[in-house]
């Protein structure tokens, strides 16, 4: 038996989220080697990190907001519009936003292609301001087994980054939804874990945990609520905090 000594309220929250993913790798097996494989990544880049300065800070506490508007080209195809806006530095200013397009595609019953683009300003830090034009190529895979939906999203981003280097990132996030019953009404209850693989460190550099849920209003607006905990030894800040929300209108 291991006596685990809590310092914090972060250090709190660090171990009831652990002990949240511990707990649905369990019950979904087929995770298991996946989630594995992505702490020994981020774990290797932490270790191989050198000793960051006071000036920038390793944690953030933050609100993501997130809005999409499909416009039906016909059955299969949408113009889809984007606009994000994140806040951070402890939830006192935008430090994250984003607009952008893309087409999504339904190949079939349970695939669809997303490519979009993207320009992204960002201000993580006081001393940290970039701008990056990004291309991002997604395929999601989504079917049923019996009561719960797995969702499988690969997306390939270019980042052409101003301050250079430009790099490369491959993202895969696997979803597990299943429906709840809350307050009287249904809503669509969701856990994931998301990898990110980057072209400059050559290695898994950061993991997102998430949970929330979804609530379809009606056939033109759906709302998503979630908590994400990313883990990242490689940016500043990379561990973070959020709750977070997507809007998504159809028209």
């Amino acid at each position: 038996m291991v006596l685990v000594v809590l310092d914090s309220r972060d250090e709190i929250l660090r171990f009831v989220t652990l002990g949240i993913i511990q707990i649905t790798r369990r019950l979904f097996r087929f995770l298991v080697v996946r989630f594995a494989l992505a702490t020994v990544g981020i774990g290797t880049i932490a270790v191989q990190s050198p000793a960051q300065s006071a000036s920038q800070p390793r944690g953030d506490n933050q609100v993501w907001t997130e809005t999409q508007l499909a416009v039906p080209l016909n059955k299969t195809i949408d113009l889809v519009l984007l606009g994000v806006v994140r806040f951070g530095r402890n939830v006192s200013r935008p430090v994250n936003e984003r607009i952008g397009a893309g087409i999504s595609t339904k190949v079939g019953k349970h695939l669809t292609v997303f490519p979009f683009y993207l320009h992204v300003a960002s201000q993580p830090t006081s001393t940290n301001h970039n701008t990056e034009e990004r291309i991002t190529l997604e395929a999601t895979a989504k079917f049923p087994v019996h009561t719960f939906t797995i969702t499988d999203r690969n997306r390939v981003e270019f980042h052409f980054h101003s301050p250079p280097p430009n790099f490369t990132q491959y993202r895969n996030r696997l979803q597990i939804s299943h429906p709840i019953r809350l307050w009287h009404g249904e809503f669509e209850g969701f856990v994931a874990d998301e990898v990110f693989y980057d072209s400059i460190a050559g290695a898994w550099i950061r993991n997102r945990f998430y949970v929330g849920a979804g609530k379809k209003i009606h056939s033109h607006f759906a709302l998503e609520l979630y908590y994400v905990r990313q883990n990242d030894g490689h940016s500043h800040p990379g561990d973070i905090h959020a709750m977070g929300t997507t809007l998504k209108f159809r028209l």
